[in-house]
């Protein structure tokens, strides 16, 4: 379609015959504002007639009289008669929210148009140029602002009577009542002692793991996403740094009990050769997707999982890591885009309804201080990550700072959030010939230095 001939689409009867329903039963109008904002009306004097009507609405209902609003229809040039002989014909405002959601749609339409007009002509400027960052940056922009014109309008109902919120709590009590996991309602990561302070990982939150290098954090991801994917859980592993190649090696090491510089020097002998040949079985059966595209967008990871979700299912979805996703749109800062990509990964777990845990790199200035334990305000570039993670935790090696430490080959996991339980550490024995987290038992602590030469 010629651009030039489109005609956006719109419903003037529609939009007075909402304005209408206000003046003829006041009540419904608490409904309406659920749904409608000003700029959904195509009509200009419609937004503002609307705007006015819900002024004096929240003052006092009884003022939107239409006799009242008189003087104002005239000053819009909105036809008295008009309005007054739509107020009439109705006869119900019992499908008043279904009236708005119509004007929304049209209005997403509308929006979703300009949207398009826009790329189109950063696109026939970029095409000049065939500059790949200006093509990127066009697209970039379209989504970003798709996405943000998609979270404005989608309306979810929003209010639930207290009844009805107890027995839906009821419902998942009720489940980890009779659950036999030991209280672990969400995913098992079979890291015993984070289970037990989180319940498991929680459908719909954004998890933190932030740490500096050398500490361990992707071996810990990708243990998670052992774990879980080995017991069937689908799982799809986002590593914007390593590639594939390098987690399968990994993870060979962690399952085989193989030391990781033999795989990688294809040194090994009869007796490994076994426990190789049933690591590799076991692991190709793993419900594990691993994705080792460099620099994706949080919406191209959405895209994917959609994607990932619709031929086999998806419950827990890992990024490696924060710092290596790319700008929503190629103008924001490093600031701008840190908290933009956290406010969407927070959005995209509320959407798939999975866990998202995404990985994250620590400032340096943890190193300047005494205390080398992370805390919040170690997280770089954004304050916007605290804000939306549902749990924050920092890995820390206290024999990597101090090599006289009694804690040999012990790693710490400290909560630092916890939106919905307790905060707290959980120590873990990381075997890092292995590349493998194993539980502590805590009576076994003094021998944790042997247990990573095993």
């Amino acid at each position: 379609m010629d651009p030039e001939l489109y005609q956006p689409p719109f419903d003037t009867k529609l939009e007075q015959y909402v304005l209408s329903a206000m003046f003829y039963d006041p009540d419904c109008i608490a409904d309406v504002i659920e749904v409608m904002k000003p700029k959904y009306f195509y009509h200009r004097e419609h937004e503002k007639l609307y705007d006015r009507i819900v002024t004096e609405w929240s003052e006092d209902p009884k003022k939107v009289d239409l006799k009242l609003f008189a003087p104002l229809l005239v000053e819009l040039n909105i036809s008295f008669g008009a309005i007054l002989e739509s107020v009439k014909a109705i006869f119900t405002v019992a499908n008043i929210k279904y009236h708005c959601d119509q004007l929304r749609d049209l209005a997403m339409i509308r929006a979703s148009h300009k949207i398009g007009e826009r790329l189109m002509k950063d696109c026939a400027s970029a095409a000049q140029t065939r500059d790949k960052e200006s093509i990127q940056g066009a697209i970039g922009k379209a989504e970003l602002d798709l996405a943000r014109l998609n979270e404005a309008t989608v309306r979810t109902d929003s209010t639930v009577s207290m009844k009805d919120a107890v027995m839906k709590f009821h419902e998942r009590f009720e489940a980890m009542y009779y659950n036999t996991d030991g209280g672990v309602s969400g995913l098992q990561t079979d890291i015993t002692d984070l289970d037990a302070i989180t319940a498991g990982l929680q459908k719909s939150d954004l998890i933190i793991i932030g740490a500096r290098p050398s500490m361990g954090k992707t071996t810990f991801a990708s243990q998670i996403a052992l774990n879980v994917s080995l017991r069937g859980v689908p799982t799809a592993m986002f590593s914007l740094e390593q590639s594939s190649e390098q987690i399968a090696r990994r993870a060979m090491a962690n399952q085989a009990l193989i030391d990781l510089s033999k795989l990688n020097a294809g040194l090994i002998d009869d007796q490994e050769w076994e426990k190789y040949t049933n690591a590799m079985d076991a692991l190709s059966r793993a419900n594990l997707v691993i994705d080792d595209e460099a620099a994706l967008t949080v919406n191209e990871i959405k895209a994917k999982c959609r994607k990932i979700r619709r031929e086999r299912g998806l419950e827990l979805i890992l990024i490696d890591y924060l710092g290596k996703l790319g700008p929503p749109d190629p103008r924001m800062n490093r600031y701008e885009a840190v908290s933009e990509n956290a406010r969407m990964l927070k959005n995209m777990a509320k959407e798939f309804d999975v866990p998202v845990i995404c990985l994250a790199q620590l400032s340096r200035g943890v190193e300047q201080r005494q205390d080398k334990r992370p805390m919040m305000s170690d997280l770089r570039e954004s304050g916007e990550i605290e804000q939306e993670a549902d749990i924050i935790g920092f890995l820390y090696r206290d024999d990597y700072y101090n090599h006289e430490s009694q804690k040999k080959n012990i790693t710490e996991l400290i909560l630092a959030k916890n939106r919905n339980g307790k905060i707290g550490s959980v120590e873990m024995v990381f075997l890092k010939q292995y590349n493998r987290f194993v539980n502590l038992d805590r009576g076994h602590a003094a021998n944790a230095e042997q247990m990573a030469l095993v």
